[in-house]
């Protein structure tokens, strides 16, 4: 056990060196922390897989900044394909000699692959290059030669490759997104998979704090109280975009929030929610705004009964009990939508 203690300990100190903390507890992010460590030790080329918005671009600049400690020297260069030029890409990634026709300048430009020798590239979202471009990275991973737009001369490179994609190879494969000679090529490579946030709702809390933390430094403000009924809403949430949405929502949380207390976005709140608040806050004897409590509650149930009559305010009204002016005027003061958005 105490075995465990100090190598625990290790990576711990180590995440203290990232430019880009890896935050949780989950067996997901130790794993996670395990093999960053390990690879950040090697030149082995990496595939890192994960959905939009859990760090994979943060995760393959960690092991680059881990491994730099060891030699300053090594120059880093990264690429998100997903927002570049297609027509650009031949330019960007092996550079052009000067005069070449088609360039958009007239003198030589190195490119990443040229510029980077002895260091590592990171490639974001190769899946969003054309087969065509998919073809050129392809035969560079196989000869690891770089040879400029327009030029006949090859330079041999001594290049760490990461590549990061939303889904498994074989998933994207089968989805025609990349080319099968990719499929196979990543075999030989060491494979991380980053776990979503909705998997791991153990690091959620944790998350929280942290990120509150960071941006009430950065706001210049005094530490905000966070509710346990805060992190049970925040642990309920899809989080499709993962930690990069949950970091847009603890913004915006600490930049509305009041009196020293982390406050939820309206959106994210319903009648349960305040039901159970209210509740808690009695027998804690803390403070709270009824009139605040109460409408939300009745604007959860107001939706509720309209979703349920497919927006038919008639139904809905008589259901719950009142006119329909009663109905309309409770929509208009509660900010609830009378129609369903298409």
């Amino acid at each position: 056990m105490e075995k465990e203690k100090t190598t625990k300990t290790a990576e711990e100190k180590s995440t203290e060196k990232m430019e880009y903390p890896i935050i949780g507890k989950s067996r997901a992010v130790e794993q996670l922390l395990k093999q960053i460590s390990r690879l950040s030790k090697t030149r082995r080329d990496i595939i890192i897989i994960g959905e939009p918005g859990v760090g994979k671009g943060a995760i393959a600049k960690n092991i680059y900044a881990l491994c730099k400690q060891d030699d300053e020297q090594l120059p880093f260069a990264s690429l998100n394909l997903s927002v570049l030029d297609d027509r650009e890409l031949e330019a960007v990634l092996f550079g052009f000699d000067s005069g070449t026709k088609g360039a958009v300048s007239t003198s030589s430009k190195r490119g990443l692959f040229e510029i980077a020798n002895h260091g590592t590239v990171l490639i974001e979202e190769i899946e969003e290059a054309s087969f065509r471009n998919q073809m050129k990275i392809l035969s560079f991973m196989n000869e690891r030669v770089t040879r400029r737009y327009g030029s006949d001369h090859a330079e041999p490179v001594d290049i760490r490759l990461i590549i990061t994609m939303k889904a498994s190879p074989k998933e994207l494969f089968e989805r025609h997104k990349i080319l099968e000679g990719l499929l196979n090529k990543f075999s030989e490579f060491e494979k991380i998979e980053v776990a979503p946030l909705r998997e791991r709702p153990e690091d959620i809390p944790v998350l929280v704090k942290y990120y509150t933390n960071e941006i009430c430094q950065e706001l210049g403000i005094g530490d905000l109280a966070i509710d346990v009924n805060a992190i049970e809403v925040l642990v309920r949430q899809p989080w499709k975009e993962n930690i990069r949405e949950l970091k847009a929502v603890i913004d915006k949380s600490v930049l509305f929030s009041s009196g020293g207390r982390f406050t939820l976005p309206q959106e994210l709140l319903d009648e349960k929610t305040e039901v159970v608040k209210m509740l808690n806050n009695i027998e804690s004897d803390q403070e709270f705004i009824l009139d605040n409590s109460l409408d939300v509650i009745e604007k959860g149930i107001i939706e509720r009964a309209l979703g349920k009559f497919g927006f038919n305010q008639s139904k809905a009204a008589h259901f719950l009990g009142m006119t329909e002016q009663t109905l309309r005027y409770k929509l208009k003061r509660l900010g609830v939508p009378s129609s369903r958005i298409r």
